[in-house]
């Protein structure tokens, strides 16, 4: 000031402070809840995987009548019942595995250079009985013109079997799958699986994608997690893709995986 005195200004930070204290500790306090559910999902999936793999190779070996025949029909349906449901809930405890990796943020690719034709011939073939038990026809485009390309087989082939999945479970009888691939402009691939099953509303496309989201018909049995989806799309963006859904009510639904031009291996001579 002109006659030399002094201006002091004081603000209360206090409050302030510790608002800002109480926002850090929730944020920690979340991480570590999340991290305590993701290990106790990881520990407990991998304890039911043992005795679970038990049930599956012994239902296996009495199916097989290594040791006999059955003395009715009856046992060998229960037998076959047994081994599918057991099949069905380890493969419901990997996809719970694979969501607690993701959620630690710790997903390892195991790259190599692969045959796409191979990686969806063999992801057919996994799908092949459940689509002949549902009456859909199953359709494989995917041929030896196509290139090779550098992923994690095991993880690309998982993400076109969960696709599959989902394409025949929605798929009425008589109906049809196919997968396809093309180039795009800008040098990248696109794998496309196509059905001409019961669709997607915006709505229910969005449902889709959200871990545990499960959109099921009146008229279709649905079952699962709801971790397909979701899964395949964590898979595809760890390889620097992106994976669109494009469906509409009762128009079927195409799911499109692209992956990038660096991906793709080009014969060179």
């Amino acid at each position: 000031m002109a006659d030399g005195g002094l201006i002091a200004i004081h603000s209360e930070i206090t409050d302030h402070k510790n608002r800002e204290l109480q926002v850090q500790k929730s944020k920690e306090d979340a991480e570590l809840a999340n991290r305590a559910k993701s290990d106790f999902l990881a520990n407990m999936s991998h304890e039911l995987r043992t005795p679970l793999n038990a049930i599956i190779g012994f239902s296996d070996v009495l199916e097989q009548k290594i040791f006999g025949e059955f003395a009715n029909e009856k046992q060998a349906e229960y037998v076959t019942n047994i081994m599918k449901s057991g099949q069905h809930l380890l493969d419901l405890i990997n996809d719970l595995l694979d969501l607690s990796t993701i959620e630690s943020g710790h997903i390892e690719l195991n790259e190599t250079n692969a045959s796409l034709a191979e990686i969806v011939a063999e992801a057919h073939k996994m799908v092949a009985v459940q689509a002949q038990e549902g009456g859909i026809t199953l359709n494989n485009y995917v041929g030896s013109d196509a290139p090779e390309i550098r992923v994690d087989p095991l993880r690309l082939k998982q993400v076109m079997v969960n696709l599959l999945n989902n394409a025949v479970k929605f798929t009425p009888a008589d109906g049809h799958v196919e997968t396809g691939w093309a180039f795009g402009e800008d040098g990248s691939i696109s794998i496309a699986v196509r059905d001409d099953g019961i669709g997607m509303s915006k709505e229910e496309i969005d449902v889709a994608k959200s871990r545990f989201g499960r959109v099921s018909a009146d008229d279709t049995s649905i079952d699962g997690t709801g971790l397909g989806l979701p899964l395949a799309i964590e898979f595809v963006h760890a390889h620097g893709g992106n994976l669109e859904v494009d469906s509409a009510p009762n128009q079927g639904t195409a799911v499109t995986i692209c992956l990038p031009e660096e991906r793709v291996i080009l014969e060179t001579n």
